[in-house]
C-alpha cells in the first residue's frame, strides 16, 4: 500500500474508534440512569415498608445481612 491509501485507512480506524467510544459512553449513560432510578424505587419501597411495619428497619437490616451471605449477584 502506498504511504496514502493508509494514511486513508488511518483515518478511518480512527474514525471507526471515536464512534465506538462515543456509543461506550451512551451506554454508560444510560446505565447510570437505570441505577438512579433503580435507586429511587428502592428508597421508596424500604420508605413504605417502613411505614407499614415499624419493625422493618430492625427486620430489613437482619434480612440483608443474610442475603449477602446466600445470593452471589454475579449469578443471579
Amino acid at each position: 500500500m502506498n504511504e496514502i491509501a493508509l494514511q486513508e485507512q488511518l483515518a478511518r480506524l480512527q474514525n471507526e474508534l471515536k464512534l465506538a467510544g462515543g456509543e461506550a459512553d451512551k451506554r454508560l449513560l444510560e446505565l447510570r440512569v437505570e441505577m438512579d432510578r433503580l435507586k429511587i424505587e428502592l428508597a421508596a419501597l424500604k420508605n413504605f415498608l417502613a411505614a407499614a411495619n415499624p419493625s422493618f428497619a430492625e427486620q430489613f437490616s437482619q434480612v440483608l445481612a443474610r442475603t449477602i451471605e446466600e445470593v452471589n449477584p454475579e449469578f443471579e
